[in-house]
């Protein structure tokens, strides 16, 4: 068994326990994987969290407070070796939604009263039997479109429950292949490379040659999902390229690894721009320097990219360009109980 096996399985009593939703169990994994001193990053508004006991008192209790009856449910665990150049790793992603009754606030967010869910994706970084990195994305904005409290501009691409690999296979079971694993992270390689040539008069750039004509590219709320070459140039990429400027994509010193047909990839941050044209999130220009925090996943079918899951810290975007959606959405709700 190889190392990235050992690794999967080393995660399957912390999967288990947030599967079926066990308060003390999940506390009990979380503080028996993760190592005193992790180093772990999540979205805004958690940002930097001081290892395992802050990981459970300020993000994770928190959450079951509000979600009595949560559950995670992960619809990608993959596990692989930092590609490339750079320091050497060994890395797990998982990928799900959340799916809990939000019966108390969260996070400013007005309970719903009603089953919600919110996708995430994390990448964990595992040594000696212990996560010692993490970097994680939570779709906070999902839960606030539900909850009815919306503080952002309407999102150009479709919202749904994200669903995992078409496949079927995204929880792999099967033993590491490393052969398999590189050639699928080199074609995303690749991709990438040439996607990020594309302009605003080149909104396509990196799709003909590289994805199916059906792919599907599953956006985070606040961008939304779109489906097929045309839709995903303009939809997606299009406000990228006309409202960014210097939109460098950070692929070096990014963690890339793969699994079979499954590749991941973590910058934090994994781009810089400058925010600089119209169009981007609806927001006038406001000239600044911006980083982009995603942790994205892609499948591969006979050689092309059928799939991609992409996260991005919308709330973190927002609050570069100088708006902080979690006062928007308390004066949203202070105007309607004034109302």
């Amino acid at each position: 068994m190889s190392v990235h096996d050992r690794n999967k399985a080393l995660l399957a009593p912390l999967r288990r326990a947030f599967l079926q939703g066990n308060a003390a169990a999940m506390r009990r994994a979380v503080f028996d994987l993760f190592a005193p001193d992790a180093r772990i990053r999540l979205c805004h508004p958690f940002q930097e969290v001081a290892g395992p006991v802050d990981l459970w008192e300020r993000v994770y209790a928190p959450l079951l407070s509000a979600m009595p009856d949560l559950e995670r449910r992960d619809f990608i665990v993959m596990a692989g070796p930092r590609w490339g150049g750079g320091p050497a790793g060994d890395w797990v992603g998982l990928g799900g939604n959340i799916i809990g009754t939000f019966l108390a606030p969260w996070l400013g967010i007005p309970p719903a009263m009603k089953p919600v869910f919110m996708r995430y994706h994390e990448y964990l970084r595992i040594e000696d039997a212990k996560v010692v990195e993490m970097e994680a994305i939570w779709d906070i904005p999902q839960i606030m479109l539900q909850a009815g409290a919306w503080p952002m501009a309407p999102q150009l691409g479709v919202e749904w429950m994200c669903p995992g690999p078409a496949d079927g296979m995204g929880v792999i079971t099967a033993p590491f292949d490393a052969q398999n694993a590189d050639r699928s992270v080199l074609l995303v390689w690749d991709m990438l490379h040439d996607l990020k040539q594309g302009t605003a008069d080149t909104p396509g750039r990196g799709l003909g040659g590289y994805w199916h004509e059906n792919a599907v590219w599953y956006g985070p709320t606040g961008l939304g999902t779109a489906r097929g070459h045309d839709a995903i140039a303009n939809t997606i990429f299009r406000q990228f390229r006309e409202g960014l400027s210097d939109n460098t994509r950070h692929l070096e010193d990014g963690v890339f690894f793969g699994d079979q047909n499954l590749v991941a990839f973590t910058g934090w941050p994994s781009g810089t721009a400058t925010h600089s044209g119209d169009g981007f999130l609806g927001l006038a220009p406001t000239g600044r320097r911006i980083t982009r925090r995603s942790l994205d996943f892609w499948r591969i079918e006979d050689g092309l990219v059928r799939e991609c899951w992409v996260m991005v810290d919308m709330p973190d975007l927002y609050r570069q360009l100088g708006v902080d959606i979690f006062a928007r959405m308390a004066a949203h709700r202070r105007a309607e109980e004034a109302a």
